[in-house]
């Protein structure tokens, strides 16, 4: 169960819909996912059942979900926290709805535990199994919590990236760079544009005299926040310097990452493994340039072809923009997926 599923925007949906897919290509599993109604137009042309019949997530809608659920009898239901299209209670309660009709549950979070607003202590009731995708989800769980989760497996299956590695040729490189930036190196940004991931700070780290910025995001001049990276866009300095692609299909952002001279994810509290895009950058072979609160991690990997920052040391990641722009190394063209699936085949079986 997700509230958001290709071709909603939003992470966890994709992640949802990668597992799936990988989950329904294993011998002897069927999958089927539950979620909310489309605005976009759904392409499941997949071995995935996708219901598609939330209006919404408020507590009255309980009983539809158990129609699907009876239709389908799975061995296991496993529910996804958070995602952009929970709207309302239920995904709460549903674990231990799922568990009064007799199935075992596991649950997926994505976020800790005090950060998410889709958990609470109702999730403890019913939970057979925790996946988790930040290495440090465990330690930083209120006590209590710990306690009450002692007995749950809990299992550590690290997050891979949804945007499929591009194979180009030299013709289609320069296609591509000269339609986004007319041929000027590439800084690239793309996710969600909120607070929390620092998008304004591209525009202090870059320098618009050697630099194009391209921003592979939504903007609108009614989000608060999003009007303000607009008016940033606007500045003499910025003007005309600055491409906004919008949403783009993973295809398409796969293609950017090919021809992208840096990525910046400059969060103000730090990316780590558990990042999506960060991994996706990685696996393109992009330089990039990231925020972490592991001290460890600080300065240049040149396995990973990452630059790891303090969070607060823009002229630190200035520095490695100049220096390293443009470094590549070879995409990395592997099927993480099918590792991902087989651990969570693992878990499900010992249910």
């Amino acid at each position: 169960m997700a509230g958001s599923y290709p071709p909603d925007k939003c992470g966890v949906g994709d992640y949802t819909a990668q597992l799936a897919n990988a989950l329904a290509a294993r011998p002897g599993i069927e999958v089927a996912v539950l979620t909310s109604l489309s605005a976009g137009i759904p392409s499941d042309l997949t071995e995935v059942k996708v219901f598609r019949v939330m209006q919404n997530w408020r507590l009255r809608n309980v009983l539809q979900i158990k129609q699907v659920i009876s239709k389908f009898r799975p061995d296991v239901v496993h529910i996804q926290y958070p995602t952009q299209g929970y709207n309302g209670r239920l995904p709460q309660v549903f674990p231990v709805v799922m568990r009064l009709l007799g199935f075992p549950v596991v649950q997926t979070w994505h976020e800790h535990y005090v950060e998410c607003s889709a958990v609470n202590w109702l999730n403890l009731l019913a939970c057979n199994g925790l996946v988790y995708v930040r290495p440090d989800l465990v330690s930083k769980l209120p006590h209590w919590i710990q306690v009450r989760l002692r007995k749950t497996p809990l299992v550590y299956i690290p997050n891979a990236s949804t945007i499929p590695v591009a194979r180009l040729s030299v013709e289609q490189e320069h296609s591509i760079k000269w339609e986004l930036s007319g041929g000027k190196p590439i800084v690239c940004y793309f996710g969600f544009a909120y607070p929390n991931k620092g998008v304004e700070r591209l525009f202090t780290i870059a320098d618009p005299s050697k630099h194009h910025l391209v921003l592979i995001c939504d903007l609108n001049d009614e989000h608060p926040y999003q009007a303000t990276i607009l008016r940033l866009m606007e500045q003499a300095a910025w003007k005309g310097r600055v491409t906004v692609t919008g949403f783009q299909s993973a295809q398409r952002v796969g293609e950017i990452l090919a021809v992208a001279d840096a990525v910046l994810f400059p969060f103000p509290n730090g990316a780590g493994e558990w990042n999506t895009s960060l991994k996706a950058a990685e696996e393109a072979g992009a330089f990039t340039v990231a925020t972490t609160q592991d001290n460890d991690l600080f300065g240049y990997h040149e396995s990973k072809n990452i630059y790891f920052a303090d969070c607060d040391q823009i002229s630190e990641m200035q520095v490695a923009l100049h220096r390293y722009l443009g470094t590549r190394k070879k995409p990395m063209i592997k099927n993480v997926w099918e590792e991902v699936a087989m651990k969570h085949e693992q878990l499900y079986r010992t249910l």
